[in-house]
Parts: structure tokens; C-alpha cells; sequence
């Protein structure tokens, strides 16, 4: 029975039973539940336990073992396959590419053509993490795909006498139809690829070679690389090598049909995780500030995982000497039932395929037979049913009807709908009125936290525990331009001011999906992504911004009535790969974001005042989030604590749905304005800034580009007369 089919509390539903507990004072009293139900349940147990439960039981044990052997055979049929495809496919490109360079298609000691054949091969295969060629001199070439969107193509060139490395590294964008150029950095490091693993391990010996699997550095994902040696008769050329990563084989795992609460993962022969439906369980970021690791399984916290290590330490099973399927039976304990757990080596590869199913999930299976005897008992159990329900109607189920109502309410944060239940039932009354208590303290509690982490929690049953894991997310900062000044100014009249903008604020952003981290007297920091994964961040954090400037302007009209000063709002949205979780102590957790995309959205915050406008994005930020905003680029900046310049937007407005931005044309002017500018062609870059400002009015960005120039012409003016005097002087 759902909670919507639980008759309601209306006394005049069990009016009889209601006056005699009146008359025999039985209202003051509190029954047992266990002392209740006993006299209710005794005797409906007894005949239907010995009805149905002897030849459930029976059909049972006699199916479920082989439906659990024949499902895991097939999974690991399934996965072995998926395993060989990959590593097959990988063999077979890299073939290909020894093929080209043997034929003479493209030239091995050419340097234009190895990036390019690299590059164009890491494009045609989206398994491939690397594609590079390393020489017996040291000497690397290769491309490197760092997602869908970010590529690089780097060449390496080897001094033995300087013993280092001339590294140059071109940055691709991929904009959907062509893959854009967007930097090129050159740096000195120690990298030598003749002395890497991939490289001897290859040129010792013939044919393919696989490494062992280990975490790589860019990503943080488990990956392996395959190379080939590549000779011209029996001298050695160089090395071709393909990296990839296992998040392909971690995605089959997920859509695999594994019962309903079952799971596969793959692990090597030390009980190292390989691959798992959630690729973050795979790897272990290091608590002493090292290198990620891989996981083992005895290291996992995903329930089944510790299931399959708790089966094999308590089987005595060794990994190492695991040659054909082992499938045995395990109990987990506590009332979790028993689970299949088996183990069994992958074909070509030393790893092992594992799969945990729990028992209940093969029972679904044969419930029609429960369904069959059921009928049987039923005459039986309608007698002791009836006058069973008629009972507990009134004691039980109005009750803890509303109670589970009120525990609906409380799941959905709405706590004012928490009441006392009125109830002769000590368990039930002590119950609701726990839950009631747990409400006022909840109430109070959700004020310090997110809502969704909150949410989460309590939807979860999980306990909060230090800890993180990389996201890539969308965080801003915002913050009111001179309101540190009219605190001084206005005193304890600034706090109902501060109430309204931040509760504005912070609406406008759980609006748009956002979390609220924290406030800094009247700054404001917000992320997207997290908790809840969400793959459109940053449009979501751009309508959030655009949302809040509309609320300031509002907010500004009611302080202008209460004769209050008017501030103004200036934000920054950065995007970027970051840590997120709960930091802190065991016993003091703040969910917050670290990580340097941070504190450049902090820093793009306080750009807006120099260019005099109140929204300002990253470049990541404009390319996540392009084909859903209106922006204009406004400037390339050096960022304290950052090598190279950062492009940086202002965020105008959000994109229709046709894609089309009637009433900016005058974006593309001020980008072409920009674009003179920044070559030095001062005439055209005036020209450019002072047609905007015809175009839209007043512009900030551009009367602040005209200074500059003016400030420009006015120093050259002044040169020849500073020459001049220095001469006669």
C-alpha cells in the first residue's frame, strides 16, 4: 500500500474502537507495537509461511545457481570480447601507421609530416589518448588528445650535449567543423624518449608490446600504451607508440545487463581495479600530495566491491593463480543476503573479470511460482486478514500513515508540514515525535549547508566524510563595487541591505542548479556541476549572472525609494578542472572547490572594474557555454600567478533559441576594433571603438581602449621634445 492509499486519521472512520478505548481509559495508554502486532500477525504468519515459504524455497535452490552461472558466463564472455576489440583495433592502427612509414607515404625523418600523420591519426580514433614516435637520439614526436574539444601536437627535439630537451607544443580547439590553432609554447625540459619504458621495451624485441597499466598524468585515468619498433633492415628508426585509456571498457561495464543490483569490474592479478562502471573508483588521488594511484580492491568503498574483496580474503582465493572460472557463494552478514561472486582470467590479457550479483536478484525470477501458491493460501489468510485489518486500521495504519507522509515533506524540505501524530502506540508516538524533533533540527541545519548536498545526505542514508574528487566545474564570484566603504558609512543599517542581496542572489543561483559555497561579508561564491553532476555548467552559471544583474537593477530601484545608496554588482565565471568535496577536519566539513580555475574566476571578478563593465567570463567558460550566450571578447590579460595571457569575455546577454543576436552587431565592431588594436594599427582600432559607441552609446570598454590610444598619442607626441631638450641640455 503507497502512502496515497492510507485511509486518513478522521476519528469518524473507526468510531466504535475510538469510544471504547475512551470508556476503558485506554487512551492514556501507550501500547507495545511488538506486543500488538504479535496478536494481529501470529496467525496469518504461520499458515502463509507454511504455504508458500517450503516450495519457494524448494524451486529456489534448485534454479538459482545455474541461472547466476550461465549470467556470469555470459558477462564474461561479453567483457573478454570488448577487451580483445580494443586492444585489436589499437594493434591494427598502429600497424597501419608502421605501414605508412615503410612504404614511404610519409617520410620518418621528416618532422612537418610525423606531427601531422600523428595528429591526424589521434583525430580518426577517439580510443587514442597519445599517438607519438620517438627516436633512438631522443627525439619525440607525437599528439595528444586531452578531451573532445582539446588537442596538442608536440615536438621534442634532443640536445646530448646540453642533455635536455627543446619541447615545442602547439594547442588545438576543436569547434565542431575545424580544429583551431590557439598557442604555441616552447619550454626546455629532461624528457628523452630513448630512455623511456615504451621505447626499450619495444626495441628489445619484435612485434607489438603492451605496458602495464598505470594512471596518466594529464587525464588521471587508468591507461596502457602498445609501440612498435620501427626499422630500416636492421637498423633502428625509432618507436611508434599509441596511448589509451580504459574509460571505454569502464563505459561497457555500465551498460552492461547485470541483474538488477549486480555489478562487473576488472581487476589484474594483484587486486588492482583495472576498470568499474564509475571510472572514479578506479583511482585513489594520494593523501600525502603524490601521484595518484590505482585502487585496490581491498581499498574500495563501493558496496559490492568490498563484497568481491570479503569473498575472495574469505575463500583464500589467489588472483595470481586463477586459470579458469571460480564462482562461490557468500554471505554477506547482517541481514544483506547472499551474493554470486565470481572471478575468471581474460584471454590474452592477466587480468581477471569479476562480477558480484546478490541472490535476490535471480528470486525475481521465480516469483510466479510465489504468485501460484499464493492463491492457495488466500481463503485462508482473507479470515484472519480481515479482522486483522480492521484492527490495525485504526492502531497502525492512519498513524503511521501520516507519519510517512511527514517523512515524505521532511525528504522534500518541507519541514513546517511536520506535526505530532496523535496515537495509542508508544513506538509510533515516540517516532513521530522523533521525526519532529529531527525537523526543527534540520531547519536550522539546512541553513549552513547547500540544499542538494543536504538533499543528498539524507536521500542517501550516507555519513559526511573528508574527501574530494575531480570535476570539471563553473564557479563565480560576485561582489558589490564600494559597499565596504558604506559599511563604515551606514553601521548596522547595511544588514537588512545585505539580506536582500544575498537572498536575491542566492536564489537566482539555486534557480539555475547552482550551489551557494559561501559569502565573504557581501562577496558571494557559487559553482555549478556539484553535487549533481550537470553537463550544461556553464550556460547554467551564465543565465545565474545574467539573472543576478537583472535582481541588482530591481534592488536598486527599492534602495533608490528608501533613500539608500545604489551599488552596483561586478561577477567573473571561470571554468575549469577543480577538486570538490568535503574539505576540512573529521569533525568540521566545509563542501567547497580548490583548485587555481578558482581563483581565477576571483580575479576575473575584479577585472570588471578596469574595463568598466559587471560580467566577465574566461575563454573556457565562452567555449562551453558559446552556442547558448551572447559575448564579446574584451581583452587578453596576464593573470597574477599564470604564465601565459588569458582571454577574457563580457558576458551581454543568453542566445535565442534560433541561435540568432539581434541588437549586437555592434559586437562584431568592437571585435574587429579589437583585433587592429591589438595589432598596432592605431587609426583603424579608433575608428573601430568610436563607431561603437555610435552604434550602441555609451560603451565603457570602449571609451576605456580610446584612453589608452589617447594616452599612446600623447606620449608620442611628447618624445621628440623630451629628445630635443635632452640634447640641447
Amino acid at each position: 500500500m503507497s502512502a496515497t492509499d492510507i485511509p486518513s486519521a478522521d476519528p469518524n472512520a473507526a468510531s466504535w474502537p475510538r469510544r471504547l478505548a475512551v470508556a476503558l481509559r485506554l487512551d492514556r495508554l501507550k501500547l507495545s507495537l511488538q506486543v500488538s502486532l504479535v496478536a494481529i500477525l501470529l496467525s496469518t504468519v504461520a499458515v502463509t509461511g507454511l504455504a508458500v515459504h517450503l516450495p519457494w524455497s524448494y524451486v529456489s535452490s534448485e534454479n538459482v545457481s545455474d541461472m547466476a552461472t550461465q549470467l556470469n558466463s555470459d558477462i564474461v564472455t561479453d567483457i573478454s570480447k570488448e577487451v580483445d576489440n580494443l586492444f585489436r583495433s589499437t594493434e591494427e592502427a598502429q600497424q597501419t601507421l608502421y605501414d605508412i612509414l615503410a612504404s614511404g607515404v610519409v617520410d620518418a625523418d621528416d618532422v612537418e609530416q610525423l606531427d601531422r600523420l600523428c595528429f591526424s591519426f589521434l583525430k580518426s580514433n577517439k580510443t587514442f589518448s597519445w599517438v607519438s614516435y620517438g627516436r633512438p637520439n631522443g627525439d619525440f614526436f607525437g599528439a595528444q588528445r586531452h578531451d573532445d574539444v582539446n588537442y596538442r601536437v608536440v615536438k621534442s627535439i634532443w640536445d646530448p650535449k646540453a642533455k635536455h630537451a627543446t619541447r615545442s607544443e602547439d594547442y588545438y580547439v576543436f569547434d565542431g567543423e575545424r580544429y583551431n590553432l590557439t598557442r604555441t609554447k616552447v619550454k626546455f625540459n629532461d624528457y628523452n624518449a630513448a630512455d623511456r619504458e615504451w621505447f626499450t621495451a619495444a626495441a628489445a624485441q619484435p612485434g607489438h608490446i603492451w605496458t602495464d597499466v598505470y594512471v596518466f598524468a594529464t587525464s588521471g585515468n587508468p591507461g596502457l600504451n602498445t609501440a612498435i619498433a620501427y626499422r630500416r633492415g636492421e637498423t633502428l628508426t625509432g618507436v611508434i607508440s599509441v596511448a589509451i585509456e580504459l574509460e571505454r571498457i569502464s563505459q561497457h561495464l555500465k551498460d552492461l545487463p547485470i541483474a538488477r543490483n549486480g555489478t562487473a569490474f576488472i581487476i589484474d592479478r594483484g587486486g588492482q581495479l583495472i576498470a568499474f562502471k564509475d571510472p572514479s573508483e578506479v583511482v585513489q588521488a594520494s593523501q600525502n600530495g603524490g601521484e595518484p594511484h590505482r585502487r585496490r580492491l581491498s581499498e574500495s568503498w563501493q558496496p559490492l566491491l568490498r563484497v568481491a574483496d570479503a569473498a575472495v580474503t574469505r575463500n583464500q582465493l589467489n588472483l595470481a593463480t586463477i586459470k579458469h572460472t571460480r564462482q562461490v557463494m557468500f554471505d554477506g552478514g547482517d541481514g544483506a543476503g547472499r551474493y554470486f561472486v565470481t572471478l575468471a582470467p581474460i584471454a590474452g590479457r592477466d587480468w581477471l573479470v569479476g562480477t558480484v550479483i546478490p541472490e535476490n536478484d535471480f528470486l525475481t525470477k521465480i516469483n510466479a511460482n510465489w504468485h501460484r501458491l499464493l492463491l492457495a493460501v488466500l481463503a485462508a489468510m482473507l479470515l484472519v486478514g480481515t479482522a486483522a485489518i480492521l484492527l490495525a486500521r485504526h492502531l497502525f495504519i492512519a498513524p503511521l500513515g501520516q507519519i510517512i507522509r511527514q517523512t515524505h515533506e521532511v525528504e522534500r524540505f518541507n519541514l513546517s508540514a511536520v506535526h505530532q501524530v496523535p496515537t495509542q502506540i508508544r513506538e509510533i508516538h515516540d517516532l513521530s515525535s522523533a521525526i519532529h524533533q529531527m525537523s526543527t533540527g534540520l531547519e536550522s541545519f539546512r541553513k549552513f549547508l547547500p540544499a542538494d548536498l543536504v538533499r543528498s545526505l539524507l536521500s542517501q542514508g550516507i555519513m559526511a566524510v573528508p574527501g574530494g574528487e575531480q570535476r570539471t566545474l563553473s564557479i563565480l564570484f560576485m561582489d558589490l563595487a564600494g559597499f565596504t566603504t558604506a559599511t563604515e558609512r551606514l553601521g548596522p543599517r547595511v544588514v537588512p541591505m545585505l539580506g536582500d542581496y544575498l537572498g536575491a542572489m542566492s536564489d537566482a543561483i539555486q534557480t539555475q542548479r547552482g550551489t551557494v559555497d559561501k559569502y565573504i561579508g557581501d562577496a558571494i561564491m557559487a559553482f555549478w556541476g556539484a553535487p549533481a553532476y550537470n553537463e550544461n555548467h556553464a550556460a547554467d552559471a551564465c543565465r545565474a549572472a545574467l539573472r543576478c544583474l537583472e535582481l541588482m537593477q530591481a534592488l536598486r530601484v527599492r534602495w533608490k525609494e528608501q533613500k539608500r545608496p545604489e551599488f552596483h554588482a561586478r561577477i567573473g565565471i571561470n571554468s575549469g578542472r577543480v577538486i570538490v568535496g568535503n574539505i576540512g577536519a573529521a569533525d568540521r566539513l566545509n563542501y567547497t572547490v580548490v583548485g587555481d580555475p578558482v581563483n581565477l574566476a576571483s580575479r576575473l571578478e575584479g577585472m570588471s572594474k578596469n574595463y568598466g563593465t559587471e560580467l566577465i567570463i574566461s575563454q573556457t567558460t565562452y567555449e562551453l557555454a558559446k552556442y547558448d550566450i551572447v559575448a564579446r571578447r574584451l581583452d587578453v590579460v596576464t593573470v597574477k600567478g599564470r604564465d601565459e595571457p588569458v582571454k577574457i569575455y563580457e558576458l551581454l546577454a543568453m542566445a535565442d533559441e534560433s541561435g540568432e543576436t539581434p541588437g549586437y552587431e555592434w559586437v562584431r565592431v568592437f571585435e574587429q576594433a579589437l583585433d587592429h588594436y591589438q595589432a598596432k594599427e592605431w587609426a583603424d582600432a579608433r575608428r573601430g571603438f568610436e563607431q561603437v559607441i555610435v552604434l550602441r552609446g555609451e560603451d565603457p570598454p570602449s571609451r576605456i581602449f580610446l584612453q589608452r590610444l589617447a594616452d599612446r598619442t600623447s606620449i608620442e607626441a611628447e618624445l621628440p621634445l623630451l629628445t630635443q631638450n635632452k640634447r640641447a641640455g
